[in-house]
């Protein structure tokens, strides 16, 4: 090992420590080094750090309750307890009224109850009532008193001289300190001491010649015009030091994920459109020919609003045909072939598919081509679990031409995923309410080992399709986004992308 080589990277206060611990014998505390080379202690800390990342010294930090005096307790210690007041004014004028023994003593009003309430506990005076008055008695053992101090009064002198290391008093005065603490005299405080020490290999650099010369370590303009920078010793700048953890702003990750896929989206052509949060039942389920008794309307499983009472529909005209299809269906449907209640439809509820926004698009544009996406947030009455929450994000797609088939929804939807660097993908045979022919699309994860379903897709049936005067296939899918992120974030619960656990959102690198 090249030791000149380590001394020439060291600074002049690494050096300046490193010297005074071997004059120290080898190893001191952080405080009294600083005040031995005057310097702060944080410059001190700041040099051993260094010295012990090239090994020359050993840091150990010792921590110590050290026992402080308030201001209360530096006034007792100055003008004594007030019991101890009170007791010697007793002996000195006899047995007197409470009140008369508290003028002698100066006493206010709360030293008053304080010494009254001492002198009662530790037995050094009888209360007797006389005329209405209460009279102080001195008992034989407040007259013992008067020749020693109690242990809480001696200990109480200690600490007005200097704080006091509590693991350093004796056993005998545990109780006492404990007494003081608790009359709010006394504090203890938490502290930690830095102990530094030379390494093997520190001593061995020590025996070689140190020069200590003054560094510089900022050319300032007083350098440079008087020209004493040509002579003056730079400080050498180590560039893979370690530096202060720097946490700027950043996007939280989940929204990472989502600016991803969104991205990749945009890419394909797709343009991106909005939902709502709260929506009518028309839009969340009429239009996408879900019956009105269907399981998923319950409030069990929706979440409903008391306002606004009712939602506005669109046009009658639609009403009717969406209408006509539940109750009658279209040609060769039978529909579900009950009566529609438009007042079913009015009713309010927070959007639980972003299809409302797809299909709200469709109505007003029900001409080809369309290729839209929606990500917005949707809600449920869930459960709230490790997998579940009653908030949560969906990613939502259709495209619309003609001759489409499912042929090329599925193109779309590997393309989708070979894009977020997911390339194993298969699709089985599905069932949702407003698409035939349905698929669900399993991803296989390396990291887990495992497929996982995270896409469900299909072609509008004509059922939803012909009420909005749409003659053309529309294809439609929809990612189990928080999913998504979970695995790319790799969590196993959904809640940690809501807790804000700032030690995570520190620590998680882009996606």
């Amino acid at each position: 090992m090249d030791l000149r080589a380590i001394i020439e990277g060291l600074s002049f206060q690494e050096k300046k420590v490193l010297i005074t611990l071997q004059e120290l014998g080898g190893g001191a505390g952080a405080t009294d080094l600083a005040r031995r080379i005057s310097l702060n202690q944080s410059t001190v800390m700041r040099a051993a750090l260094g010295l012990s990342e090239r090994g020359l010294v050993e840091t150990q930090e010792r921590k110590f309750s050290k026992a402080i005096l308030l201001l209360e307790g530096q006034e007792y210690a100055r003008d004594r307890l007030p019991e101890r007041r009170m007791l010697v004014t007793l002996a000195g004028c006899g047995s007197e009224s409470i009140e008369e023994i508290a003028a002698r003593a100066t006493l206010n009003e709360e030293q008053k109850r304080i010494a009254l309430t001492w002198l009662k506990r530790r037995g050094w005076a009888e209360f007797l009532k006389r005329e209405g008055k209460t009279f102080l008695t001195l008992t034989r053992r407040g007259d013992a008193a008067l020749s020693r101090k109690t242990a809480d009064e001696v200990l109480i002198e200690l600490l007005a001289v200097e704080e006091r290391n509590v693991d350093g008093l004796s056993v005998d005065t545990k109780e006492p300190l404990r007494i003081l603490v608790g009359r709010g005299l006394v504090k203890i405080d938490e502290e930690t001491r830095r102990e530094l020490e030379l390494t093997p290999l520190g001593k061995q650099v020590l025996e070689q010649e140190i020069e200590l010369v003054e560094e510089v370590s900022e050319l300032t303009h007083e350098l440079l015009t008087s020209g004493r920078w040509h002579k003056a010793k730079f400080r050498r700048y180590d560039v893979v030091a370690p530096g202060t953890p720097i946490y700027p702003g950043k996007v939280h990750p989940q929204q990472q994920v989502i600016d991803e896929l969104r991205e990749i989206l945009l890419e394909m052509g797709f343009v991106e459109i909005r939902g709502k949060i709260v929506e009518s039942e028309f839009w969340n389920f009429d239009a996408l020919f879900q019956a009105q008794n269907h399981p998923a309307r319950e409030i069990h499983d929706s979440l409903s609003l008391s306002r606004p009472e009712q939602t506005k529909l669109p046009s009658t005209a639609l009403v009717r045909r969406v209408a006509t299809a539940h109750e009658r269906g279209i040609p060769g449907s039978t529909g579900w072939g009950y009566k529609f209640n438009v007042d079913i439809s009015r009713r309010p509820v927070l959007c639980s598919q972003t299809t409302a926004a797809t299909v709200r698009y469709l109505a007003s544009h029900p001409e080809p081509p369309a290729k839209v996406f929606c990500i917005g947030r949707t809600y449920r009455h869930e459960k709230i679990d490790y997998k579940h929450l009653a908030e949560f994000y969906q990613a939502e797609g259709i495209v619309m031409d003609p001759d489409l088939t499912l042929r090329d929804m599925l193109g779309y939807l590997k393309q989708i995923v070979i894009k977020l660097g997911l390339p194993k993908i298969r699709f089985r045979p599905g069932y949702f309410p407003y698409t035939e022919p349905s698929v669900e699309a399993d991803v296989y994860f390396p990291e887990k080992r495992e497929w996982l379903e995270v896409l469900g897709a299909g072609m509008f049936r004509p059922e939803l399709l012909r009420p909005l005067n749409i003659h053309h296939p529309v294809l439609a899918w929809g990612i189990g986004f928080s999913r998504l992120a979970m695995i790319r974030l790799g969590i196993d619960d959904i809640r940690d992308l809501y807790r804000n656990d700032v030690e995570w959102l520190r620590s998680r690198r882009m996606v």
